[in-house]
């Protein structure tokens, strides 16, 4: 049980920081010379089948795509397919997209059903025709909106495939990421120094501080007081722990807890509690005077 909630926190933490780009964006009746044999991809690609039959062959597994499924077949992988019957080829909402944590396909770092039948279908197809429409558009706001409805897809992806398989995958790249996440998480209590998490991965602390920033998208100390000010700000919403309890049970001197918590988000952390429907018997705790910090 402490695995499976470590595991979902590191993941929440890779979404955070996911960037997600359109690359192209179509209807198809595919053609009966659409076929490919283990072409390494380079993209990621979705496939809402809406019509007709073929095959698909990913990760040493053969698939028969059919009407109303949601095909997620990552970049980096050998993909093969073809049609099965040229009088009915598939017929797909498509498109191909990045979707990177730093250097790393988001894709190589979850392991997620390569398929999932679509529960909602009318809302699917009109997601992708409103895809397929701002990717033609010279809208200021089109990018804006191109990235708000793959979130939106891949997203109901990701929370319908959580319901069956959603993991981790391990690989050496990840893992030495992971191991250190996974720290962070366990001693936010405790003071942590970049040459500490570097030795974790026996990384020098160099090197470190730009890998760590390349996958997370801030340094090592950044990210360690955002995953403390998450948890206080938990905490204060949730409990009638006292400020200065909290402040000590993410490792932080009470003064600057407050000073960082109200730069972060406007307000002290009574003010946040109070904000949040909590009251606590120890508000005065919060030392930081209003217009401060």
């Amino acid at each position: 049980m402490e695995h499976d909630k470590l595991q979902q926190q590191l993941i929440r933490s890779y979404l955070e920081n996911t960037q997600i780009t359109l690359q192209t964006a179509h209807y198809t009746k595919t053609a009966d010379n659409w076929r490919a044999t283990n072409m390494m991809t380079d993209v990621n690609r979705l496939y809402f089948i809406r019509e007709g039959e073929g095959w698909i062959h990913i990760r040493g597994k053969d698939y028969s795509p059919r009407r109303g499924q949601l095909y997620l077949l990552p970049a980096g992988m050998k993909l093969s397919y073809s049609p099965v019957n040229a009088d009915n080829t598939l017929g797909k909402y498509w498109c191909h997209f990045s979707a990177t944590m730093g250097d790393i396909n988001l894709f190589q770092m979850l392991e997620l059903p390569h398929w999932i039948e679509v529960r909602d279908e009318s809302k699917l197809e009109r997601q992708f025709q409103e895809l397929i429409e701002l990717h033609g558009s010279n809208a200021v706001s089109a990018p804006l909106r191109i990235k708000s409805l793959l979130f939106d897809i891949i997203s109901g992806y990701i929370e319908q495939s959580a319901e069956e398989e959603l993991h981790l995958t391990v690989t050496t790249t990840n893992s030495k990421i992971n191991s250190v996440l996974s720290y962070i998480e366990n001693h936010l209590a405790e003071s942590m120094s970049v040459e500490e998490l570097a030795k974790l991965v026996h990384f020098h602390p160099n090197y470190f501080m730009n890998y760590f920033k390349s996958m997370m998208g801030l340094s090592p100390i950044m990210y360690v007081n955002k995953k403390r000010l998450e948890k206080a700000r938990r905490l204060l919403a949730t409990t009638d722990m006292s400020i200065s309890d909290i402040a000590d049970g993410i490792g932080m001197e009470l003064y600057y807890f407050s000073r960082l918590f109200r730069k972060q988000t406007g307000m002290s952390p009574s003010e946040y509690r109070r904000a949040s429907g909590m009251t606590s018997m120890a508000e005065e705790e919060d030392t930081v005077p209003d217009g401060v910090g």
